[in-house]
């Protein structure tokens, strides 16, 4: 930089300009010295000033107002479509996982149905073989982290209700799979035109059930017992004769059977 430009700096003058190049508090002390100088408030005619000069910028508050509200709406949305996502991933997975352990069931003389539709809802997996009708419904649920970071994978069910690691207790699932087995029981002896006993299975898949009562309306089962329970269940009212057995089983073919145009 020349002496010449130094020396103009120096003085308050941006070089090459010719005009004093003003700090933003020098405004406000020139419009106050004015001010003084003509009987005006100091304050009063430096807020002025200030709101003329910043004035263009004030007319973007309503855009910029605007881009933070649809930036929170947008984010608040994509982070409830991320956990929907999630959880019918969890559904999803779930539901696969308890149909490939059902598969094995088939070795022991079982058919084995999937979404079997009703009014309005699904049956997760219905089961008919010569120890009786099962009704499954899969619940999927996330295992909290222990506090030395593994994971809570117990489940405490008392015949009523289900008691969670958090200590929380519900009756989620049970009152469902209950359904589930009654419709199923009442539409099978419609079709079949005799009394069927269908029994409720609800399958928690990762979890390891501890069950204070030997039998309930509802079985709460880790998908892995279920082969076991079903195949060696003695019940008389359950059993299913051969022939039996065959009518049940079209009826559900007819059912799960899809139509294609």
């Amino acid at each position: 930089m020349s002496e010449h430009c130094q020396g103009f700096l120096r003085k308050g003058f941006a070089c090459g300009t010719g005009k004093a190049e003003k700090k933003p508090w020098e405004f406000f002390s020139d419009a106050t010295e004015n001010s003084r100088e003509k009987g005006v408030r100091p304050t009063l005619v430096a807020v002025t000033a200030w709101f003329v000069r910043t004035a263009p910028w004030l007319t973007l508050l309503p855009q910029v107002f605007l881009c933070v509200i649809f930036t929170s709406v947008l984010g608040f949305n994509l982070k409830q479509a991320v956990r929907q996502r999630d959880n019918y991933r969890l559904g999803y997975d779930g539901e696969r996982f308890v149909g490939e352990e059902l598969s094995r069931l088939i070795a022991y003389g079982f058919e084995v149905y999937h979404d079997v539709p009703f009014d309005g809802f699904n049956i997760d997996h219905v089961l008919a073989g010569p120890q009786g009708v099962f009704s499954v419904e899969t619940k999927a649920r996330r295992k909290p982290i222990k506090d030395s970071g593994g994971k809570e994978y117990r489940v405490r069910f008392d015949g009523s209700r289900l008691r969670w690691p958090s200590g929380a207790t519900d009756m989620d699932g049970l009152d469902q799979a209950a359904n589930n087995a009654r419709t199923l029981a009442q539409w099978l002896g419609s079709a079949v035109g005799d009394s069927v006993y269908a029994t409720a299975i609800l399958t928690l898949p990762g979890w390891m059930v501890d069950r204070s009562v030997p039998r309930s309306t509802v079985q709460v089962l880790n998908p892995k017992e279920i082969v076991k329970v079903v195949s060696n269940a003695t019940h008389d009212e359950s059993k299913l004769s051969e022939s039996f057995m065959r009518r049940i089983c079209h009826q559900l073919d007819q059912k799960c059977r899809i139509e294609v145009e």
